[in-house]
């Protein structure tokens, strides 16, 4: 079933149609939540209240729009809603450090290596939750989720130089709070 027959389904309010966007979707969103808020349970119910939000709306859904866009779209705007919701009652979002990453192990990988580089990506996590919403969109879209400069600009509703210019603004600030972390555990 192609997404566009799944899409015609949901607005008819097909249960099976429900049940195959969510699982050609389901991964993609919850690892977005999941960078974005940092631990298993708020990405699990980011996820939920998503998915939920795309219940309610797709009859808002354009069939000849583009539904990965639609859904990056609704999903950016979710967790910066959650984000702003949830900063009063936090300091900053806790990383949860259990979270395994996945697919970090390389099979040319020693487990050493792949060890260390695991405990890289917990590291960047936790740095990635100091940076503004705006700005931890870019980097998980572009850096984590590896879409083209282009989609980014598509899906955000900006001209590509200006998404190209706001990754490189967010990962220069990365690198920033990455730098002065090294420089204080120096001294």
């Amino acid at each position: 079933m192609d997404i566009n027959e799944i899409i015609v389904r949901l607005k008819q309010k097909d249960s099976e149609a429900w049940n195959k966007m969510i699982e050609r979707y389901s991964k993609k969103v919850f690892n977005f939540a999941l960078n974005f808020a940092g631990n298993r349970e708020d990405a699990s119910d980011i996820t939920q209240d998503i998915f939920l939000k795309v219940y309610n709306n797709i009859d808002k859904f354009k069939e000849d729009g583009n539904f990965d866009s639609w859904l990056s779209r609704l999903s950016k705007n979710y967790c910066i809603d959650f984000w702003r919701k949830n900063k009063r009652s936090k300091d900053k979002l806790e990383l949860d450090e259990n979270v395994r990453t996945p697919a970090v192990h390389d099979e040319q990988q020693s487990p050493e290596d792949s060890l260390i580089k695991e405990n890289e990506i917990k590291y960047l996590r936790g740095k990635l939750l100091l940076l503004t919403p705006d700005l931890r969109t870019l980097i998980i879209m572009r850096d984590i989720q590896d879409y083209s400069y282009r989609e980014i600009a598509d899906n955000l509703e900006i001209p590509l130089g200006t998404a190209k210019s706001r990754i490189n603004r967010a990962r220069a600030k990365l690198a920033k709070i990455v730098l002065n972390e090294s420089k204080l555990k120096g001294k």
